[in-house]
């Protein structure tokens, strides 16, 4: 081999290795799939191949990959329906159907999915909580329990993709867990997260402002900064994701809900002496449910009664 020839080939080399690690970049890139058209609802891509939907009921967490769709949490039958016919223009399966939580407007379109998937994934106390709410709305016929439960943790069977349930901990119901997909770096939060609104907070149900707080920060420990939330209500669908300072924001809130509501049962005050002066927690005008706030101070004070406190 002559010098020019042995240049030509070492630079061509070179210039190949350059290249190496953009050509690899690029063989390493997901498939990204064109977003679903819906009839009706609110849908907006979150990040990938992860979309939020918005319609009547918590937020339904979306997502596709080649052999199939994961869907976090179902509304109600009627407000569901729009998804479903969106994943049935795609000709693919549902391969796993996921619960934050038992409560009706997370669980009760549950049903339409009787014919689509065989997986139906929750915290393992859920199916109880949800079969005893139904049977007070005499609705059981209508139901569809998860029949895949976890306690602790759950790492779904996806091949390369990586989703997993993680149990946080009990705050808003005693079966809350959330729904990590690490690819995506997204996580469904399910109603541990309520945004410029009082939460939904149900003492019977499992709602504890202290444990609640764990919960958070938890999560906020365990998932990075550049990780995106899907939270299970807002005041306006375009809230329905948000980042950590999200997670900071609720912790804080609920801390001064206990530290008001304390203060308030030190001086002797009743729930209704409290409303006449107050419609919502100091420092948090932006969180006002005024249907909620009677029964979210009962329930605080029903927590700090049961710690003592």
């Amino acid at each position: 081999m002559n010098r020019k020839d042995f240049l030509f080939k070492t630079g061509m080399a070179t210039f190949g290795l350059a290249l190496a690690p953009n050509f690899m970049s690029c063989v390493s890139q997901r498939m990204l799939f064109p977003p679903m058209t819906l009839s009706g609802g609110d849908l907006k891509n979150v990040r990938g191949n992860i979309s939020r939907y918005t319609n009547k009921g918590g937020t339904v967490g979306i997502f596709e990959i080649k052999d199939g769709f994961v869907i976090v949490d179902s509304q109600f039958p009627d407000s569901i329906q729009p998804v479903l016919d969106g994943i049935s223009s795609k000709n693919k399966p549902v391969l796993y159907l996921a619960n934050t939580h038992h409560h009706g407007d997370h669980t009760s379109g549950n049903i339409s999915f009787k014919n689509l998937t065989k997986n139906v994934v929750a915290h393992t106390s859920v199916p109880e909580l949800q079969r005893k709410a139904a049977e007070e709305k005499k609705n059981l016929d209508q139901q569809l329990y998860a029949n895949i439960l976890f306690e602790n943790e759950y790492k779904f069977d996806l091949g390369n993709e990586k989703v997993t349930g993680i149990r946080l901990g009990a705050g808003h119901t005693f079966g809350d867990a959330v729904y990590y997909f690490e690819k995506d770096n997204v996580v469904h939060m399910g109603d541990l997260m309520f945004i410029n609104m009082i939460p939904v907070y149900r003492t019977k149900d499992g709602a504890n402002s202290y444990g609640w707080i764990k919960a958070l920060d938890r999560a906020i420990a365990k998932f990075d900064d550049d990780t995106l939330f899907i939270f299970g209500h807002a005041d306006k669908p375009e809230n329905t994701v948000g980042t950590k300072e999200n997670l900071r924001e609720m912790k804080q809130f609920l801390e001064a809900a206990n530290d008001f509501v304390k203060g308030k049962m030190l001086a002797g005050l009743s729930t209704e002496e409290i409303l006449k002066t107050n419609q919502f927690i100091p420092g948090f005008a932006h969180r006002t449910s005024p249907e909620r706030f009677s029964d979210f101070l009962n329930g605080i004070r029903e927590a700090l009664r049961h710690l003592n406190l």
